[in-house]
């Protein structure tokens, strides 16, 4: 037996393997003889069939399970020779077997990746930052009435404007025919939402009540239903009636009834807070984020194709999946993930790579999920899905998911590790509506932590 490996990456080994004929034919013979012992053919009892007979009927199946054995035995030989630790099975890139030849064949070897972790302490991040201000608390607030406002019939006599609310009738042709659901009646909208086609709600705009329009619009290239993709529609609109919004007062009954609270200044108050507690998680978010980045910048290897893989479908359906639930046409989907294949590609990897270079630091500062943690976590998703907590614990531990949430603590306590020890500078970032000044560009946190003592 003659066995070579090859290197082709630092986590990769091809095993080139060539077993000589005389060793195949001993073990083609074995092989029959297991057969024989089964073998069921007609005309004689089980396992009493002659073995020419049973050469005959079942050569190919005999040659297929020696070269099974002798492939198995021989990739174990050349890991166990070449002191090589698998990551999951070796696979067969190419096989040949002919009689009185030796089998040849090669199989690819993938391997736990080996790198130097960088140095993490003292790390100097970014995070983004911004002060919630008043006009997006009067924002929310406004949000909330307009919520519970009342549309109000309009008996003036004026013509529809953008913020009013319309109750229309429209039909809708296309080369003199009518589109299938385009005839509507009663129709309510909101204007300045954007809720109809585009350029729809400019048509309207300045419109009469019992007044009729007709007019034309182009449907855009990604809509949905692909009978109108691309296609230009005729309208005949009709305006029913016109109505305006009638905001509820801002005043201590409006908070009662939307709140717990007594008066605006509370309601005022606890929806600042909310929106402050929200403004630092996305902060931290955006943190974690710019950690992750860092170290895998820092620490670039080799990673397990076959990782890559398993990770780059999974992101190639969710991106999927996110772009239909957008209205994207399903046709469409396939060109949009294609073009960005090889960005997926490479987020993959660097997904992979992170994975690594966690457990590697969790592994150097002793830093373990424990089994409460883990068990807490189940009986929180349990609660929220309405699930059995042994049943899901069960159906965690059989599909691998308790691993993931195993990763996940780790991960968090990591991270929390890492960013007390980092040197974080605070970019401001400008707050919806409001300019940036220059002075609020950065602001120091904290001084990097010292390092530790090798």
């Amino acid at each position: 037996m003659k066995i070579n490996v090859e290197e082709t990456s630092s986590v990769e080994r091809k095993l080139n393997v060539e077993i000589p004929w005389d060793q195949v034919k001993e073990e083609i013979d074995r092989a029959l003889v297991q057969i024989q012992k089964r073998a069921d053919l007609k005309g004689f009892r089980k396992g009493k069939a002659p073995m020419e007979m049973v050469r005959q009927v079942f050569a190919e199946d005999a040659r297929q399970e020696a070269v099974n054995n002798l492939v198995s035995v021989a990739t174990r030989k050349a890991l166990d020779e070449n002191n090589l630790d698998p990551l999951g099975n070796p696979y067969l890139t190419d096989v040949k077997s002919e009689d009185e030849e030796p089998l040849i064949f090669e199989a690819m070897v993938e391997l736990m990746p080996e790198f130097e972790l960088a140095d993490y302490e003292g790390l100097k991040l970014e995070k983004p930052v911004s002060k919630v201000t008043e006009k997006e608390v009067s924002h929310f607030i406004d949000s909330m009435r307009e919520r519970r406002a009342e549309a109000v019939p309009v008996f003036e006599d004026r013509t529809l404007k953008g913020d009013d609310v319309a109750e229309i009738d429209f039909k809708g042709s296309r080369g003199g025919e009518p589109v299938a659901g385009m005839d509507v009646s009663n129709y309510i909208v909101r204007l300045g939402r954007s809720e109809l086609l585009p350029g729809f709600e400019e048509q309207i705009v300045g419109m009469k009540p019992d007044q009729n329009r007709t007019f034309d619009l182009p449907f855009p290239e990604e809509f949905p239903n692909q009978e109108l993709a691309g296609q230009t529609v005729s309208f005949e609109v009709t305006l029913k009636q016109i109505k305006e919004l009638k905001l509820p007062d801002l005043d201590d009954e409006f908070a009662k009834s939307v709140s717990e609270h007594e008066t605006v200044k509370d309601l005022t108050d606890m929806i600042r807070q909310d929106l402050e507690k929200l403004r630092e998680e996305e902060s931290e978010k955006a943190l974690k984020g710019n950690l992750s980045a860092k170290l895998v910048e820092d620490n670039q290897f080799d990673v397990p194709p076959s990782l890559v893989d398993s990770e780059l479908r999974y992101l190639i359906q969710e991106y999927g999946e996110n772009l239909v639930r957008s209205g994207m046409p399903s046709e469409k989907v396939k060109d949009v993930i294609l073009e960005h294949e090889d960005h997926m590609k490479t987020t993959a990897a660097d997904h992979v790579r992170l994975v690594y270079v966690i457990n590697n630091i969790a592994d150097a500062e002793k830093i373990q999920a424990t089994r409460e943690q883990v068990e807490d976590l189940i009986r929180e998703a349990a609660l929220r899905t309405g699930k059995d907590f042994d049943d899901l614990q069960k159906k965690y531990t059989e599909d691998g998911t308790i691993r993931d949430v195993a990763f996940g603590i780790v991960r968090e306590e990591v991270f929390k590790l890492l960013i007390g020890k980092a040197d974080i500078k605070e970019v401001k970032v400008k707050p919806e509506g409001e300019t940036e000044s220059k002075k609020d560009k950065v602001k120091p946190k904290k001084k990097a932590a010292k390092k530790k003592k090798s």
